[in-house]
């Protein structure tokens, strides 16, 4: 029975590295039976910690809105962060700002809801628009609570799918509905909340992979020199079954790497390896290092091992070598990283529950991609 979950589970994570590099812009051609995936593309993560530990870069709301901005959080109840990055997505600040559907002004109000909010103002005047804003959204997310009950993580997801799908598609399914559109647009708020808009990479309430406290320490890359390629998520990908279509990890690759050996994967932190799942190339192991949470990390497709069962790492010792091993086939070369929460089992597989979005978690750490 073991030997076949072993299996099991390396074929999820060779399916899931394969729809993670398709949705990256990595094509994929059909050669009998393998899957023959070419790297054209690689896409980098904004919100990193310099090597002097400071940040690259730091949060700005233009026009001398941040009083605005801060007021309209404060009305809606949701993280500065994430207004102002939904600010920016729906006008890029742009007081004028008009949509072909009719929309109007920084905030896009639409004339039938800007009526209902606006208190006679002007939708495109930013002194007026944001403030509507923040009571429009305090009026959705009032209209949802009731589904998220204590966890202000999931009000702050179920508020945006409100805005972008509706509330009543919220209260249909009880939950985010399952469109493209609104999944992406509440990744899209929170990414860009957490990556521009936050003084120390910290994760807004919404884009927090874990509740629990992540330490003072902070990780180094695991993979140095890479770039991110894919994210953990859903995906929508014709052909591959329901379960394959969850992403459970980040895919981070060295450029020009193409089939062969890639880049040395370190320890972010210190850890101890735990087990591994050999189809697809996959270290486990457990963070142990003191004060920091006992996360379990997966480091998935190595083309060579540098450890054996029970090893003891420093942060940036030598966990193996990037690369392609896979279940499914060839695939381009790339470290697929998992996180398990710190009550996963030490033997960590996919989809065991306890998986968690990496992606805040390296950026909250400084260990996220340069």
């Amino acid at each position: 029975m073991a030997d076949e979950e072993t299996k099991g589970s390396g074929a999820m994570v060779a399916v899931l590295a394969v729809v993670g590099l398709v949705l990256a812009g990595l094509p994929v051609a059909g050669v009998g039976a393998v899957a023959v995936l070419t790297q054209t593309e690689e896409r980098t993560g904004t919100c990193s910690i310099t090597d002097t530990g400071t940040l690259a870069s730091t949060p700005t709301i233009p026009n001398g809105w941040g009083p605005l901005v801060e007021a309209a959080a404060e009305t809606a109840g949701l993280p500065v962060s994430v207004v102002a990055a939904q600010l920016k997505q729906e006008s890029g600040w742009n007081e004028g700002a008009r949509s072909p559907v009719g929309a109007q002004g920084v905030a896009q109000f639409m004339p039938g809801t800007w009526a209902m909010y606006g208190d006679g103002g002007d939708p495109f005047s930013a002194e007026d628009a944001i403030p509507a804003y923040g009571r429009y959204m305090a009026a959705l997310k009032e209209q949802v609570q009731s589904l998220a009950g204590d966890d202000a993580d999931l009000l702050v997801k179920l508020t945006l799918a409100a805005y972008n799908a509706g509330p009543g598609a919220v209260q249909n399914v009880k939950g985010v509905p399952p469109f493209t559109e609104t999944v992406q647009y509440i990744e899209k708020i929170l990414n860009t909340g957490q990556n521009e808009f936050t003084t120390d990479c910290a994760a807004p309430a919404g884009g927090v992979a874990w509740d629990g406290d992540l330490g003072d320490g902070e990780w180094t890359t695991p993979l140095p020199g890479g770039v991110f390629t894919s994210g953990y998520g859903h995906r929508g990908i014709a052909g591959l079954p329901a379960w394959a279509q969850e992403h459970v990890g980040v895919d981070i690759s060295t450029p020009g790497a193409g089939y062969g050996d890639g880049g040395q994967v370190i320890a972010p932190t210190k850890i101890q390896v735990t087990s591994f799942l050999p189809v697809d190339g996959c270290v486990i192991a457990k963070v142990i290092e003191e004060g920091e949470p006992a996360f379990k990390f997966g480091f998935c497709h190595l083309n060579r091992y540098d450890v054996q069962m029970g090893d003891v790492l420093e942060r940036g010792d030598i966990v193996g070598i990037e690369g392609n091993r896979a279940g499914l086939g060839r695939v381009a070369t790339h470290l697929h990283f998992e996180i398990y929460s710190p009550e996963s089992p030490d033997a960590a597989y996919p989809y065991n529950n306890f998986n968690l979005d990496p992606e805040p978690i390296l950026k909250e750490k400084g260990a996220w991609v340069k």
